[in-house]
C-alpha cells in the first residue's frame, strides 16, 4: 500500500498526523515533540501552545486562542496574562443606561 503525499510539500510520503489541523505530513514537516505540523508551528497560541491562535494582544502582542484572549471590540483582544498583571484594565462606562 502506497502512502499518501505530504500535504505541506508533497513530495515525500506522509508518515505523521498533526493533532491540531489533521494534515498529513512527512518528517521534514513534522515537529514530533509537539505532535504539530509546520504550519500549526507558526499559528499556535504563544500563551498556552495548546490551540490555534484567533488575533493577537492589543498589550503584549503575542498571539492567543480562545481561552487565552479576551475580546474588548469587534476587532481587538487582550490576553488574561496582560488583565491580571494589571497592563490593562476594562473601563466601565457609567451612567449608561440600556
Amino acid at each position: 500500500m502506497e502512502l499518501p503525499r505530504c500535504s505541506i510539500c508533497d513530495t515525500a510520503d506522509a508518515i505523521y498526523k498533526c493533532r491540531i489541523c489533521g494534515r498529513l505530513v512527512c518528517s521534514r514537516d513534522y515537529i514530533a515533540s509537539r505532535g504539530i505540523c509546520l504550519v500549526c508551528k507558526d499559528t499556535i497560541c504563544e500563551i498556552c501552545g495548546k490551540y490555534l491562535s484567533i488575533g493577537y494582544c492589543k498589550i503584549c502582542g503575542r498571539i492567543g486562542c480562545e481561552d487565552c484572549l479576551i475580546q474588548i471590540s469587534t476587532v481587538a483582544y487582550v490576553c488574561k496574562k496582560c488583565v491580571q498583571e494589571g497592563r490593562y484594565r476594562f473601563e466601565i462606562e457609567r451612567g449608561k443606561t440600556s
